[in-house]
């Protein structure tokens, strides 16, 4: 009987070892591109209590490019931006997107106010991780980002058998076929219009058309919500996907990311979003206002940069100590100066606090997860 035993370790030892070289070489199949370091920056006056909460967590960029040339992930404006920050004690994770539209310095050097979302188009992927270094006294690795564009996620929906959206309105209903029809355009796809509002299972073509909407309600803000429940979602049917789709992912869509992090890096990444509930995702700035200004046009304003910075170290790396930069302070005071917009400016809205995922897919309770470990935001 003991002899059985061990056999039936033995066994399971060398499948996982097996399951775990083969997927480790898979990985090799993503562009890895280490940037040039030199251009990305860091502030430099950053408090050292700032400092010490970082440690002990990764903290990861990703930038969705909206880029009518595929797979060209030199140029193109960074549409998603989001944070992961992985807490390597808990493994738990949180996740803020920055609103494509919101005013921030996007220069290399000096000061130059626009949408953050023109700071990859102007100097790629080091010049978009300094955005977010310099305005949010952040410290990210440049290795720790992944860049990526319609046509992958749109596959790795479709590998996954899509996903299921909760449509809310005719508004929403008709932007998202019309948003099908151009997204169709862009990937060479052929997806059909969705007939009605409600839970709808939705392709890679018209799951990405979704996270495109932003001409409804909420604007800016709900379309950075919409991108959000779009990856929860993937998330969600990930952890329930066969060995035959993860292998399809693996050899499909590897190959159309590029990142800077090594492959046991990447596994790491992927291991904690898969084991943890992505349950409260904020976007920022959290108190904003949206004004036009001159020919940049509409534009999301931090009320004010300072306040905004501050509540994100707290959600971030739950740093209750963390004090702004004299780099934040001017950068903030320099918003205020362009703009009149201040602290007292804010607009209170749906928009401003933690996403309820279960409502907004139409859940009083959520049939589609099992029981799983949520993540806190603070």
């Amino acid at each position: 009987m003991k002899k059985l035993i061990l056999l039936a370790i033995e066994v399971i030892i060398i499948i996982g070892l097996i399951y775990g070289v083969y997927t480790f070489s898979k990985v090799n199949n993503v562009t890895k591109t280490e940037l040039d370091t030199t251009k990305v920056k860091v502030n430099e006056d950053i408090e050292e209590t700032t400092e010490v909460s970082f440690t002990g967590y990764t903290t990861i960029a990703l930038f969705g490019l909206d880029n009518r040339e595929l797979g060209n992930y030199e140029a193109g404006n960074s549409d998603v931006i989001m944070i992961i920050c992985i807490n390597n004690d808990t493994k738990k994770m949180n996740l803020v997107s920055i609103y494509r539209d919101t005013y921030l310095n996007v220069s290399e050097d000096g000061m130059d106010f626009e949408k953050a979302n023109s700071a990859y188009a102007r100097g790629g992927c080091e010049r978009a991780i300094s955005m977010l270094n310099k305005n949010l006294d952040l410290n990210i690795d440049p290795e720790n980002y992944i860049t990526f564009d319609f046509a992958s996620v749109a596959d790795a929906i479709n590998i996954l058998g899509g996903v299921t959206i909760n449509i809310q309105t005719e508004e929403e209903l008709e932007y998202l076929n019309f948003y099908i029809d151009h997204t169709n355009g862009i990937l060479g796809t052929d997806s059909g219009h969705i007939s009605g509002t409600g839970k709808q299972l939705l392709d890679g073509t018209q799951a990405v058309a979704y996270s495109r909407i932003r001409y409804t309600a909420g604007n800016d803000y709900r379309r950075a919500q919409r991108q959000r429940v779009v990856l929860s979602k993937m998330i969600k049917k990930a952890k329930k996907a066969s060995l035959s789709q993860m292998s399809e992912i693996l050899d499909e869509i590897f190959p159309q990311i590029q990142t800077g992090m090594d492959q046991d890096e990447l596994l790491s990444m992927a291991n904690v979003m898969l084991k943890y509930k992505l349950k409260n995702m904020r976007g920022f700035p959290f108190y904003k206002t949206t004004k036009v200004i001159g020919s940049k046009g509409d534009c999301v304003l931090p009320c004010d940069l300072v306040t905004n910075v501050t509540k994100l170290h707290k959600i971030l790396y739950q740093n209750e100590e963390y004090e702004p930069s004299e780099t934040v302070e001017t950068y903030n005071q320099q918003i205020i100066n362009e703009t009149g917009v201040t602290a007292d400016s804010a607009v209170i809205d749906e928009y401003s606090e933690s996403d309820d995922l279960d409502e907004l897919n139409g859940n009083t309770t959520d049939t589609e997860t099992e029981t799983e470990t949520e993540t806190t935001a603070e």
